[in-house]
């Protein structure tokens, strides 16, 4: 039986999947894919339109995912995708779980993935373009260089952390950046001399791109937020 591929959709440019996740969700007879509720309910799954070219509708199975700090509640829904994905495996079938970003960086899915090995169901990990990969080259940075460091944080990043990497020669990524933006504002509010790249929707239609400290700080950032942090200046490419 073939095993279960946890798909990387990349950031949302579907021209940004990769040459084997095309070929993957062709061949794939059930296609799982995570949709979120709006504030005004209405529902959207970001992967969807991402993979729309080459996956049908028929093949797709839509779970809803809450953007909840309640993991228990986050959790009932990976227990019924982990249902799914075994129910469909042990049919033969061919399946694909879509993972916006990249499914090894901070992917809550593994959840689902750990579960399946634990029962003997055999997993894959098929890489993607990260979101500040993008985020970067979008942007035409020079990432890191020379002897800098890079360094991924999540959205529970503070204040002295923030501080104590950038000043010891790390470039800082932080992601959820919805989740802790009050944090970076105020960064930027007592630190004039770093530099920020911030980035909404990265990858989309409705891309975002600043390093205006007022535009940063006024913002409300939206859950699709990244931001790039150095204590000088990012080179350009």
């Amino acid at each position: 039986m073939t095993p279960i591929t946890f798909l990387s959709l990349g950031p949302g440019d579907p021209e940004l999947l990769t040459l084997k996740a095309v070929k993957t969700l062709k061949e794939a007879d059930i296609v799982m894919v995570p949709a979120t509720r709006s504030t005004e309910g209405t529902l959207r799954s970001r992967a969807t339109e991402i993979i729309g070219e080459w996956c049908d509708n028929n093949r797709l199975r839509v779970f809803e995912l809450p953007m909840l700090k309640d993991r228990q509640a986050v959790s009932l829904v990976y227990d019924a995708i982990y249902n799914d994905c075994a129910k469909c495996y042990h049919e033969d079938q061919r399946v694909v779980v879509a993972v916006e970003g990249d499914v090894s960086i901070y992917a809550s899915i593994h959840y689902v993935m750990d579960r399946l090995q634990s029962q003997g169901i055999p997993t894959v990990q098929s890489a993607g373009i990260p979101s500040f990969i993008a985020a970067a080259a979008e942007a035409g940075l020079s990432l890191v260089s020379q002897q800098q460091r890079l360094t991924i944080l999540p959205g529970d990043a503070d204040i002295e952390t923030l501080r104590q990497l950038l000043d010891s020669n790390h470039v800082v990524v932080v992601m959820k950046l919805s989740q802790c933006q009050e944090v970076v504002k105020s960064l930027l509010q007592q630190e004039a001399h770093i530099t920020c790249h911030y980035f909404e929707n990265v990858g989309m239609s409705n891309a975002f791109h600043t390093t205006n400290f007022e535009e940063i700080i006024a913002r409300q950032m939206p859950y699709f937020s990244i931001c790039i942090l150095s204590a000088s200046p990012i080179q350009n490419k």
